[in-house]
């Protein structure tokens, strides 16, 4: 005889108000009665944060990509303006060393005891529960950027004191994050807070010459759950000569003054998969400097006709200059040599910021 159904003793009650009955009676399971907290990080990048619509939001993101393509250092450009937010905290996973006090102090990320966390650890499972106890023990509402660095330096627990010449669990750290990403990707989300892993980049060997591979997924470590979680995977390029940054000193001689760092957005949620950034690195800055913003502002207005070129001589257009004087921004309208207008907006920091802002609120338009 087959079992009769059960019925609802909530009894006059409409569709609407039934679920949200059933909601509010079973809350441990779900995270409807959350508030989402939403918020933008800029990557301290006017060319990332246009093809990022802003930067980054509360979610997963992965940086993959070879070593000294700037994976580290995105990471903490992020984290000194995640820093700038009200009850927020960045903790840093040394899970090997690259962290070092010139590449802190290039990034200009606040160090005091509130904003700042490094745990020297590369145990899997000790850094995943670290990871879930802070998003679900939260009772200050804390925001948490946790940056792993990297996801290819942790090693199980288990597989610690294993001799070398025992092989180590196949696939035991795909499978961790795998079951730490279903149980926390999306509290840790909702809750706002920010999950940056870094990971470099597998070779992939194919015997058919003609695969180009698809644009939206990258080669990078750590299993399909890391791809399938993460809102973004930022996929960092080999550095070549055609990538160096040349510029003439007051004696005309000409030397290495940077280079441009190139990404490839594998995963996007704005449409922009597959697009390729090309941003500048200027040496020997610190504080948070080292993303040449000025030479950025100077592409992108040269791009769109607000500055023109005539000659040696550049000029703001006649439209910019008509919105500095609305906005009563001082400026010099011409300057003779793009070295001289790159130093002009350096020093100028005020009409470098507003430019910044006035580029970036433009396209997200």
């Amino acid at each position: 005889m087959a079992a009769k159904k059960k019925k609802s003793n909530v009894v006059g009650l409409n569709p609407a108000d039934q679920i949200r009955q059933y909601l509010s009676d079973n809350k441990e399971y779900h995270n409807d009665f959350a508030e989402e907290i939403d918020y933008v990080v800029s990557s301290g990048s006017l060319l990332l944060d246009m093809e990022m619509s802003g930067g980054l939001r509360p979610s997963v993101i992965r940086a993959s990509g070879v070593a000294e393509g700037g994976k580290t250092s995105c990471a903490l450009s992020f984290a000194r303006n995640f820093q700038k937010m009200d009850n927020s905290m960045v903790v840093y996973v040394k899970a090997e060393g690259r962290l070092s006090k010139e590449m802190i102090e290039r990034a200009g990320v606040d160090t005091s005891e509130g904003k700042w966390c490094v745990r020297k650890t590369n145990i899997y499972e000790h850094v995943l529960n670290f990871l879930r106890h802070l998003v679900q023990d939260n009772p200050t509402g804390c925001k948490y950027l946790f940056i792993i660095d990297s996801m290819d330096a942790l090693v199980r627990h288990s597989d610690l004191d294993r001799p070398f010449e025992e092989s180590n669990k196949v696939a035991g750290g795909s499978t961790l994050s795998s079951d730490f990403l279903r149980k926390i990707a999306l509290s840790l989300s909702v809750g706002g807070h920010i999950l940056f892993l870094i990971s470099q980049v597998r070779s992939k060997v194919s015997i058919n010459p003609y695969d180009k591979g698809d644009p939206r997924l990258t080669n990078a470590s750590g299993g399909n759950a890391l791809l399938h979680y993460s809102d973004w995977i930022l996929e960092f390029q080999p550095r070549y000569s055609a990538d160096f940054i040349k510029e003439k000193d007051d004696q005309g001689k000409e030397g290495i003054v940077g280079h441009f760092c190139r990404v490839i957005l594998r995963k996007t949620p704005n449409e922009k998969t597959g697009s390729l950034v090309r941003y500048p690195i200027k040496y020997f800055r610190k504080n948070g400097e080292s993303v040449w913003t000025e030479q950025e502002v100077i592409d992108v207005m040269t791009a769109f006709h607000c500055i023109s070129t005539k000659g040696p001589w550049i000029a703001f257009s006649d439209e910019m200059c008509a919105d500095f004087d609305k906005n009563k921004i001082e400026y010099e309208k011409q300057h003779q040599g793009i070295e001289k207008f790159r130093k002009y907006l350096t020093s100028n920091k005020k009409l470098s910021k507003y430019l910044y802002n006035y580029i970036l609120e433009a396209f997200s338009k």
